[in-house]
């Protein structure tokens, strides 16, 4: 997927497949999700 950053307008692109992600650019991208994902809160990283 390529798209700008929302904040920046910078381009940026991820690639994936089978929920697995092959590729980032730029490398340190970080993401967000309005609604709780990845567990319970104990095992959820920081953000």
């Amino acid at each position: 997927m390529d798209a700008p950053c929302l904040d920046c307008g910078e381009p940026l692109a991820i690639e994936m497949r089978d929920e697995e992600i092959l590729g980032v650019e730029p490398a340190g991208m970080v993401g967000y999700a309005y609604g709780q994902i990845g567990g319970p809160p104990e095992n959820r990283p920081f953000r």
